[in-house]
């Protein structure tokens, strides 16, 4: 597999890393045709890079929680997975 192919595989797991890369694309090539001054376009690369930021944080947190859930397991085999309670709870009665 070359770097490229690698590098393709590797985006392409990660969709919302995804799209914010094609959507940094799309200014670069000024898809949309708005750009007109290189301020506009400046404005709309800094937006898209805080958005490419905050979905690769977003990512790497999920990624780090998976990772904690699972050392817990094999730390604690015996531990109990918390799952949210089903019951509404009891009601009372009138009196």
């Amino acid at each position: 597999m070359t770097k490229e192919e690698d590098l393709v595989r590797r985006i392409v797991s990660h969709p919302g890393l995804k799209e914010r890369i094609e959507a940094i694309l799309d200014i670069a090539e000024n898809k949309s045709g708005d750009l007109i001054t290189a301020d506009q376009a400046e404005g709309r690369a800094i937006e898209e890079i805080g958005k490419l930021g905050q979905e690769l944080l977003r990512e790497w947190a999920l990624q780090r929680q998976t990772k904690a859930i699972e050392q817990a397991k094999t730390t604690h085999p015996k531990a109990k997975n918390h799952e949210k309670k089903s019951s509404i709870g009891k009601r009372h009665l009138e009196k």
